[in-house]
């Protein structure tokens, strides 16, 4: 910001010393200053909320590393058709297919895993599974646990400034309804001296 609108925000956000300021000028500026302090307040609530989650991802992390593993399953059906595309145009990638795929000890499981289309029985497909053997998500990973705690930071911190600045934006909009009907009934009061009728 440069120095002109950084005086004008702070003119704004203290008008006591201006004779002319009126109750609402006073109350916008209460409000305008009351919203920058929440939300310099918000970012490090924000951060340690994300660094909370970070932590608790990590322990997720350390456990799905250990407890998922990637094994091929072999589609026991034919994957269906092409025959749709996306909003986009592009080519709808994968469809639920009926799979088995060996387990460490040896035996056998079956359930729906993810393939694209068009793929034929007996094609292999890289899954996931868990300690019990069925079908999971892939672990999460440093990286993810790290970009869900700044997304769920920023989520947090413009959720928090955006609610301030709605309650300016409101605060502004009735003070300026409120001083519009008041100049109204001012110049229905002097009108008939100005005017003559």
């Amino acid at each position: 910001m440069t120095a002109k609108p950084m005086t004008r925000l702070v003119r704004q956000a203290f008008p006591y010393r201006n004779k002319l300021a009126t109750t609402g000028d006073r109350i916008e500026g209460a409000v305008l200053a009351l919203g920058v302090a929440v939300s310099l307040l918000a970012v490090p609530v924000a951060g340690a909320t994300g660094s909370e989650t970070y932590a608790k991802d990590r322990t997720r992390v350390a456990v799905e590393q250990v407890s998922r593993h990637r094994v091929d399953a072999v589609l026991v059906e034919d994957a269906p058709p092409t025959i749709g595309s996306t909003e986009r145009g592009g080519v709808v990638e994968s469809t639920p297919v009926l799979a088995r795929w060996r387990l460490r000890d040896g035996s056998a499981r079956e359930g729906v895993v993810q393939a694209h289309y068009d793929a034929k029985a007996g094609a292999k497909v890289p899954i996931w599974i868990d300690d019990t053997g069925g079908a999971a998500l892939p672990p999460m990973t440093n990286e993810g646990a790290t970009i869900n705690g700044i997304i769920l930071a920023f989520l947090l911190w413009g959720a928090v400034t955006g609610t301030m600045a709605l309650l300016y934006v409101a605060t502004t909009f009735a003070h300026k309804r409120i001083r519009l009907r008041r100049w109204a009934g001012e110049w229905r009061r002097i009108a008939p001296d100005w005017t003559g009728r």
